[in-house]
């Protein structure tokens, strides 16, 4: 009977725990949107890591990190993110967008469209511009 109530106890705690880690990981990742929407980019960068240190897999943390990273014309760290992200979200439309303008900053435009193109074919209709003005699509 103890250590059906020691398993118990573990248990609880552990779920107290997760639980915790998740709601503080969402306080952070809203600060970061909040730096990120007020130009702070160098605060954001700071609340989406934290995410990121709670939680490795979250595509969106890496994904809001990528942008901000990106305004701050970090162009190799965003890309880092932006790849981070769509590994662990592959059908991350958005992503594949952000990451096509990353791509043609650094001059990189065969990638550019096709990350275009693959948001595009993900359903992200906004790319089509792109495609037409820089991959004679």
């Amino acid at each position: 009977m103890k250590k059906l109530l020691l398993i118990v106890f573990v248990l609880t705690e552990f779920t107290v725990f997760s639980q915790t880690v998740k709601e503080q990981a969402d306080e952070f990742f809203k600060q970061g949107e909040t730096h990120l929407y007020k130009k702070e980019y160098k605060k954001a960068v700071e609340f989406f890591t934290k995410v990121i240190d709670l939680d490795k897999g979250d595509a969106n943390a890496y994904a809001f990190r990528g942008q901000a990273y990106h305004y701050m014309e970090k162009f190799n760290e965003a890309l880092a993110d932006y790849n981070k992200a769509l590994e662990l979200e592959p059908n991350y439309a958005d992503v594949y967008h952000l990451r096509g303008i990353v791509k043609g900053e650094l001059n990189d435009n065969k990638g550019a469209c096709a990350d275009w193109e693959k948001a595009y074919e993900l359903g992200l209709s906004d790319v089509l511009e792109l495609l037409e003005k820089f991959c004679n699509k």
